[in-house]
C-alpha cells in the first residue's frame, strides 16, 4: 500500500503510523510548511490511500490508485463530497471519546469542588484560623443533572461516568433509538432542546457543527438554562453565538462556561490570532482551554491504530469503516 501523508498533522504524525504499519507499505509526505500546493500531484497518482485533512485541490488529477481518503480525526466540516474524488469513500476515526469524558468529568468536577482555588487559598494562608471540623464548603456533582446535545460516541461515554457519580443524564440526539440508551434516565430529539436546557446543571455540547446547530445555543436559549447552570463546549466554537454568551456570561445570567473550542484559529503562514473576538479571558465564571480537552498520548495512538485497521481493510478489498460520504467530484 501507498499511503500519502497530507496536511501538518499527518506528517508530524509520521512515526506513529510507521510503528503501526506493516514495514512493507510506503510513505509519501505533502509538507504544506515546506512544499507548494503543486508538489502533491504527482504524489497522488501511485496513492493508494491519501491521509491528512483538506487538499490544496482545484480540480482532482489522475489517481488511478485511490482506494480511500483517511481524515485521521472526527471533524470533517472542512470539506464535502464536492470537494472529493468520485466514487472514493472519505472515512473519519474516533477514538478521542475517553479523553474528552475525562476532561468533562474534571470540569465539572471542578466547578463544584474548586480544588485549584483551596490549594491557591492554602498555600497563601495555611490553617487561615480553621480548627478541625472547620473548612468552606463546596458542592457535589452527586445528584446534579448533565444534559448532552448531541449524544455520539463522547456523549456515551460522559453518561457512562456521570452515571457513577450519581448524577442524572438527559440527552438529545437527531436520531431517537427506540429503547432509552443505558446511563441515560430521558432522550429526545433536537426539537426538544428548550426541555433539556431548563433541567440540566451542566449542558455539554457534543454535536457536530453544520447548518442546523450553527448558534444553536444563543441569546434565547441560553435564556432557557437555569441561571446557576453551566454550558460545557467541547464541539465547536461557532455551535455558540459568541457575543451571546459573552454577554449572558458578562451579566450572569448563566452560572459559567467551561470552553476548549473557539472562534479564530491560526492558520499556517498567517499571524498568530487570538481564539475570541470577546475577552472571556477576563471573566470569572469560566474555565478556559485551547481545544485539548482530548489530546492524550493513548488517545493519539489509539486513533492512528484506527487509521492503520482502516487501511488495512482496504488493502484486502473490505469495506472501510466509519465513512462520512463518497466523493463526487470529477477526475482525470
Amino acid at each position: 500500500m501507498n499511503l500519502l501523508l497530507n496536511g501538518t498533522i499527518a506528517v508530524d504524525h509520521e512515526p506513529v503510523l510507521r510503528s503501526l504499519m506493516p514495514a512493507a507499505w510506503q510513505v509519501s509526505l505533502w509538507d504544506p510548511r515546506k512544499q507548494s500546493p503543486q508538489e502533491i500531484v504527482p504524489l497522488l497518482h501511485d496513492a493508494d490511500v491519501i491521509i491528512g485533512g483538506n487538499l490544496p485541490l482545484a480540480t482532482w488529477p489522475a489517481i488511478p490508485a485511490l482506494k480511500l481518503v483517511q481524515i485521521p480525526w472526527a471533524g470533517y466540516n472542512f470539506t464535502s463530497p464536492e470537494k472529493m474524488p468520485l466514487g472514493i469513500p472519505v472515512a473519519n476515526c474516533y477514538e478521542h471519546e475517553t479523553a474528552i469524558a475525562e476532561y468533562v468529568l474534571l470540569a465539572m468536577l471542578e466547578w463544584q469542588i474548586g480544588l485549584q482555588k483551596m490549594d491557591a487559598r492554602f498555600r497563601r494562608s495555611g490553617w487561615d484560623g480553621k480548627y478541625p471540623a472547620g473548612g468552606i464548603f463546596h458542592g457535589e456533582i452527586r445528584g446534579q443533572s448533565v444534559g448532552i446535545v448531541g449524544f455520539g460516541h463522547i456523549g456515551e461515554e460522559v453518561a457512562k461516568r456521570a452515571k457513577a457519580f450519581d448524577m442524572e443524564v438527559l440527552a438529545i440526539r437527531r436520531s431517537v433509538p427506540q429503547t432509552t440508551p443505558e446511563n441515560v434516565d430521558w432522550m429526545g430529539s433536537p426539537d426538544q432542546l428548550t426541555h433539556l436546557l431548563e433541567r440540566s446543571d451542566y449542558v455539554l455540547l457534543a454535536c457536530d457543527l453544520n447548518e442546523q446547530t450553527e448558534n444553536m445555543i444563543n441569546g434565547e436559549t441560553l435564556a432557557r438554562m437555569k441561571s446557576s447552570a453551566v454550558l460545557i463546549n467541547v464541539a465547536r466554537g461557532e455551535v455558540v453565538d459568541e457575543a451571546d454568551l459573552y454577554a449572558a456570561l458578562v451579566a450572569k445570567e448563566i452560572g459559567g462556561a467551561v470552553l476548549d473550542v473557539w472562534y479564530n484559529y491560526n492558520q499556517l503562514g498567517e499571524p498568530e490570532v487570538w481564539p475570541s473576538n470577546k475577552p472571556f479571558q477576563e471573566l470569572d465564571n469560566v474555565i478556559l482551554s485551547a481545544h485539548e480537552c482530548c489530546w492524550t498520548r493513548e488517545q493519539d495512538r489509539r486513533r492512528w491504530q484506527t487509521v492503520v485497521d482502516n487501511v488495512k481493510r482496504v488493502s484486502l478489498g473490505e469495506q472501510p469503516v466509519n465513512v462520512v460520504f463518497t466523493g463526487a467530484a470529477a477526475h482525470d
